[in-house]
């Protein structure tokens, strides 16, 4: 489990999110110490379940459900468009400002492996903005917009650009990094009880670098 611990950051009657550390499993963990769901049920103090997941490695703002209430409506705004999600990356390298939009088709290739395609894949779109530039050694700060939502595809289009996510051990230099640069910033939607737009926003690791825009 990461050393870190969860921190709320929205929480009602029906609806939890919370602020995923790196190293914690969304779910699937081999006992109840080991997933942020067993968190979020202990503090609840009922059984609360993910309407999606992260990554491992991956920090950020994580939407849970209390209740069965609004199972299907959940689900539908995940499975379209009724989700804004929003993350920050800190990636090896300068990232080309004239790269705004990263499309790409993105195919299993072996065990927790992806992989960008020409064809056979599943379309992936991602937009980007450069938020800031770190010197020595040379790293930059994005704002990446998910259009579609595959699996590694934000670490996979970095990479594909070829500035890797920092401590990306499948698509980067590795884990030589103090920390893994991908997280979850920021959850947009309508709440399914009373339409009410949400927005819910996760500060980054403290192991993250200070980060101000340019």
């Amino acid at each position: 489990m990461s050393s870190a611990e969860p921190s709320v950051l929205f929480e009602d009657e029906h609806l939890l999110a919370l602020n995923k550390p790196s190293g914690l499993l969304t779910e699937g963990g081999a006992t109840r110490e080991d997933d942020l769901e067993q968190w979020a049920t202990r503090h609840a103090g009922r059984p609360v379940r993910c309407c999606h997941r992260l990554d491992r490695l991956t920090s950020g703002t994580v939407l849970l459900r209390k209740t069965a209430r609004y199972n299907a409506a959940l689900a539908a705004l995940f499975a379209g468009s009724g989700v804004r999600k929003f993350y920050w990356a800190l990636v090896e390298g300068a990232w080309p400002a004239t790269v705004t939009k990263v499309e790409t088709q993105i195919a299993p290739a072996g065990p927790g492996r992806f992989a960008n395609v020409t064809t056979g894949g599943k379309a992936a779109v991602s937009t980007v903005r450069v938020l800031g530039r770190l010197e020595s050694p040379a790293r930059t700060w994005l704002g990446l917009l998910l259009k579609t939502g595959r699996t590694h595809q934000a670490r996979l289009h970095c990479s594909h650009v070829g500035c890797p996510v920092i401590g990306d051990p499948l698509y980067g230099s590795g884990p030589a990094a103090p920390f893994f640069g991908l997280h979850a910033r920021e959850l947009r939607f309508q709440h399914p009880a009373d339409r009410a737009a949400i927005t819910v926003t996760a500060p980054p690791p403290s192991t993250w670098p200070d980060l101000h825009a340019s």
